[in-house]
């Protein structure tokens, strides 16, 4: 069908399915010289919770110098273009074309690296639509791969004594190493072959000390490494759980929230070659050549035959590691996806079961786990094909050794002696030198798991953690409750149109807000903003005339409190549950949120009261009482500041009014994104909310006595409740009606 024509573009595998279109824009920048992060690729692609568009991918091409067109055309129609090619991949993914030959279409698949399909497969899958980019005027290579060793080198920063300790020891054990190979040789040329019986015990005595001291400093270096391996294990995980929970909320809607958490023992791994292979990487080189210079000085003839074999050796294994990089890297991404998938799957049981979607759902996850072991066992089979060539060489070396040696003894050009050493020499050349080879394939083996880690350790935390405290010189423990968003605009992909654009509001201490409106409408994004888990592009959220960031972390965590609309509850006690671990909460704060949230109650029931335990997602609560423990957790530290976002929406009309009336004599400002007529009707202030824009606002009765959009709202929920009027029968008079 076509001739051979392929480039090979270097492997950028994306960290999660959104990120295909930045990784594909990677793969091609790295084939023409620019080396950039992927986190920097996201950022100039715009990718979202909903990925990445062509257009997106085309204005971040043009905007690091490159050339760009999109186009469409048919899969015979590419044989004739410039390669690489972006492409479409079955209507929800990016790859790279490298190139064909009349049978097979070789791709750059950012989900699963370098890989081959049938034109059959190709033209099935292909969707047409093609990005074609080159470099321009303005295009200058740059960057680099990131090389491993830096990765591990920044780790180290701070262990230099342990690390001293450590190669002090290894380099003890040369003491040892050398002395049992030179009594061996004195002991078959000397004593057997002349004779000298009266050496003999000393000889053993000195042999008998030299093991003694090798397995004293082998247990010493092995105590201490195993130490240091516990210590960097938590010290590396504590710092990286902790920079992880300080990470923007865009991190995690990109990613899969089990699978985030499963990077946390990738750690272990990465210490575990530190403080083995790599902590003596220095000192295994150093080892080498100094035996290497002994092996010259006991016969040049022989050590020169070794290092043959020995850089053959290395070579083999060298290409089989960069063939294996990759592959290892497919299994850390396929194993992460079957990973998230269980997780997924456990904590949706409940929804599964209701829908009956356990078998679709076990086949979904059979899929990315067949995957997984389809990839592991072919891996596994070309690892132990190829292995075959260095234990070959291997046994050839010590075969031509054992010869060349043999004759030369027969020519008295060496003793029987000076042979054995001279074997035992040759080991302890090999030893690090297999090391370094171990260490190689180590690294590359878990260079995904390293990846992983970066990908959070490198993502900047969320500024609103940091604050800059000198424009706080109140000594206020508790913000007032004064609440202005001034001129916000705020979208989730700054690629797209904002989601909240223009927007402005003020909340003065003890008043309600209400935003209403449609979906999408943006009235939760709103709320988000004042919660602070986003950051607006423009315009500011003061907080008592003052940005967040400018604010003390504990005045704004004591102040402002929140509750959405999805319940998260854990395996733990009550009291937990709703005081989320704060020691500083006292057991009469945690009863009165409970009170005002009207389920201490329910808690009194329980057989451990507040120490009861709570099922993980909260299973045995109900929907009513889990969205009430999710209220007193808000209410436990007494927030002059309170966002309520459908916060109610489980509780009957009668709950929900002691509820409300609850929280209204606390005195806090309350921003409240309801449905429920009852819930907003008697707020200071009604903000209807269209694509992000306000487009109505006043309190209810003034909003109702016009033709306007709250009217309507109004109409078009009475209308529901007319067609399904269940739910409003069963409200008593008062509170009838829902938005």
């Amino acid at each position: 069908m076509a001739a051979t024509r392929r480039v090979k573009t270097p492997a950028v595998l994306q960290m999660e399915a959104v990120e295909c279109g930045a990784a594909s824009l990677g793969i091609v920048l790295a084939y023409y010289g620019l080396f950039l992060p992927l986190e920097q690729l996201r950022l100039e692609c715009g990718v979202s919770r909903d990925g990445s568009k062509a257009s997106n991918i085309l204005k971040a091409a043009r905007h690091l110098g490159m050339e760009g067109v999109g186009f469409r055309d048919s899969a015979e129609g590419l044989q004739d273009r410039e390669l690489p090619l972006i492409i479409h991949w079955n209507f929800n993914h990016f790859l790279v074309l490298e190139g064909f030959t009349d049978r097979l279409v070789y791709l750059n698949d950012p989900a699963a690296g370098h890989r081959t399909v049938t034109w059959e497969e190709f033209a099935a899958s292909f969707t047409g639509i093609v990005l074609q980019l080159k470099p321009g005027p303005g295009f200058q290579k740059g960057g680099a791969t990131r090389g491993i060793i830096p990765v591990l080198a920044r780790r180290l920063y701070g262990q230099e004594k342990t690390l001293a300790f450590a190669l002090l020891t290894g380099a003890g054990l040369i003491v040892p190493g050398l002395a049992i190979p030179v009594f061996s040789q004195v002991f078959l040329d000397d004593v057997l072959s002349l004779k000298h019986t009266d050496w003999l015990a000393g000889l053993l005595l000195a042999m008998g000390l030299a093991a003694v001291l090798q397995g004293a400093l082998t247990w010493l270096r092995s105590w201490c490494l195993t130490r240091w391996q516990g210590a960097l294990t938590i010290g590396e995980s504590s710092r990286f759980f902790w920079h992880l929970l300080r990470l923007p909320m865009e991190f995690f809607q990109q990613r899969y929230g089990g699978e985030v958490a499963s990077r946390v023992q990738f750690n272990e791994t990465v210490a575990s070659i530190l403080t083995g292979q790599a902590a003596t990487v220095f000192l295994d080189v150093l080892i080498a050549l100094f035996y290497l210079s002994l092996l010259f000085q006991y016969n040049a003839t022989l050590t020169l035959i070794g290092m043959v074999f020995s850089l053959i050796n290395a070579g083999i294994l060298l290409l089989m590691f960069r063939w294996m990089t990759e592959q290892q890297m497919k299994i850390q991404q396929d194993a992460a996806k079957a990973y998230g998938m269980a997780i997924a799957g456990i904590q949706t049981i409940e929804t599964l079961k209701a829908s009956g979607n356990e078998g679709d759902f076990f086949n979904k996850w059979a899929g990315y786990q067949s995957k997984l072991l389809e990839t592991q066992q072919k891996i596994e089979l070309s690892s132990q094909t190829m292995m075959l060539a260095p234990a070959f060489l291997t046994s050839l070396n010590t075969a031509v050794i054992m010869a060349v040696g043999g004759f030369q003894i027969m020519d008295g050009l060496m003793t029987a002696g000076i042979f054995m050493a001279f074997q035992n020499l040759m080991g302890k050349f090999q030893e690090p030198l297999n090391n370094l080879l171990n260490l190689g394939q180590s690294l590359q083996t878990t260079q995904m798991q390293m990846q992983r880690l970066d990908d959070v350790s490198r993502y900047p935390i969320d500024q609103a953690n940091y604050s800059d405290e000198s424009s706080w010189s109140s000594g206020k423990t508790k913000l007032s409750g004064h609440v202005e968003l001034r001129q916000v605009t705020f979208g989730y992909s700054r690629s797209e149109a904002p989601l909240v654009e223009d927007f402005s509001l003020t909340i003065e201490p003890g008043r309600w807000v209400a935003l209403v409106g449609g979906s999408g409408s943006g009235k939760s994004t709103v709320a988000k903003l004042v919660c602070g888990l986003y950051q607006p592009w423009l315009g500011e959220v003061l907080f008592d005339g003052l940005p967040r960031r400018h604010i003390p972390r504990e005045v704004v965590v004591n102040s402002v409190g929140a509750v959405d609309q999805e319940i998260v509850l854990f395996a733990g006690t009550v009291a937990d549950n709703i005081s989320l671990f704060d020691a500083t909460l006292s057991r009469h704060e945690l009863v009165r949120a409970a009170k005002d949230a009207a389920i201490h109650d329910d808690i009194a029931v329980l057989q451990n009261g507040y120490e009861a335990n709570v099922a993980e997602g909260g299973r045995n609560f109900s929907g009513g009482q889990r969205q009430r423990l999710e209220l007193a957790r808000a209410l436990a530290v007494n927030p002059s500041v309170l966002v309520l976002d459908e916060a109610t929406s489980a509780l009957d009309p009668l709950t929900e009014q002691t509820v409300v009336g609850n929280i209204r004599r606390r005195g806090c400002a309350c921003l409240v994104v309801a449905h429920r007529l009852s819930t907003i009707r008697d707020c200071d202030e009604i903000i209807v909310m269209q694509h992000g824009k306000v487009v109505q606002r006043g309190r209810h009765e003034e909003m109702m006595a016009v033709d306007g959009p709250y009217r309507q709202l109004v109409a078009q929920d009475a209308a529901d409740r007319t067609e399904f009027p269940s739910a409003a029968q069963q409200e008593p008079e008062g509170v009838k009606g829902w938005l």
